[in-house]
């Protein structure tokens, strides 16, 4: 009985395995491909233009190299627009963290006239697709010279990632005791070093996933940073990435270099922040 169980227990493993290896499979194949791709020399149609090529889809390269990535930096301003996807994405983060954290504080801690009615609205605020905001964004942001600036996409991206933030925190708080906080008021903290020195350093998982969702959300965002920039100054990478996939033909290994090297900054930071990020987005999932 007991040789039975356990050659059931490693056929449930075998199959196990091979289920995962599977899935591991699709999920890093597109990426796989994007790195080949990177790595594959470009047939140029004419030397004289440099986004000119007829190259075909080849599985491995025969001869690899790392032309494209350089081709990458050298005939386009990649540096430029990937400065400016990590001081808007960072800019963001900071800003959403700050408004979300003291948000999610008073939404917490304490009972005032409409308190439902608002929380209500932040769900509704993070519902509304952003296309929606475009036409009232361009017309504050014209009046206050925030067009095409680095601060103006910040603020713009804000609109979109503090509602989510703040309820992500707001979930997060619930779990800690008010009994912190007297205990803190008692010894003489004011409300915000009570935020400061007892409830956020308690909460750094949920800040972790809160600053990373909204990190990511700008990162990735293309409608504002298209039609909110109009500099290369200003742009970010997404917009870049929409002009390789303009190209007629198609730059492939060039846009695949771009394609892995705008994709390494948020693997990397989930890969570090993993078990932060799923920690903080199950705060709150077993409260009674």
């Amino acid at each position: 009985m007991n040789a039975a169980k356990r050659r059931a227990r490693r056929i449930r493993g075998i199959w196990t395995a091979i289920g995962a290896a599977a899935i591991l499979l699709y999920s890093l194949g597109p990426l796989l491909w994007i790195f080949i791709a990177s790595i594959t020399p470009e047939l140029k149609a004419d030397f004289n233009q440099a986004w000119l090529s007829n190259r075909q889809v080849t599985y491995l390269p025969s001869e690899p190299t790392l032309a494209n990535y350089g081709a990458l930096f050298e005939t386009v301003p990649f540096a430029t627009y990937f400065r400016n996807s990590a001081i808007i994405a960072t800019g963001n983060m900071v800003l959403t963290l700050v408004v979300a954290s003291l948000g999610a504080y008073g939404f917490v801690r304490f009972k005032f006239f409409g308190r439902s009615s608002f929380l209500v609205a932040m769900l509704v605020a993070y519902t509304i697709p952003s296309v929606v905001l475009l036409v009232p964004l361009l017309v504050i942001f014209r009046a206050y010279g925030l067009n095409n600036t680095h601060l103006g996409m910040i603020l713009a991206e804000a609109t979109h990632s503090a509602p989510f933030v703040l309820l992500l925190m707001i979930n997060y708080f619930s779990t800690l005791p008010r009994d912190l906080d007297e205990a803190a008021q008692v010894d003489g903290c004011s409300r915000l070093k009570v935020l400061w020195r007892i409830i956020l350093p308690l909460s750094l998982p949920g800040l972790v996933a809160g600053g990373l969702l909204a990190f990511i959300m700008t990162w990735n965002n293309f409608l504002f940073a298209f039609l909110l920039t109009s500099t290369a100054e200003v742009k970010t990478l997404p917009v870049i990435m929409r002009q390789f996939a303009l190209g007629e033909p198609a730059v492939w290994g060039v846009s695949a270099a771009g394609a892995l090297v705008s994709t390494l900054p948020v693997a990397l930071i989930f890969l570090l922040f993993q078990r932060m990020l799923m920690s903080g987005l199950a705060a709150g999932a077993v409260k009674g």
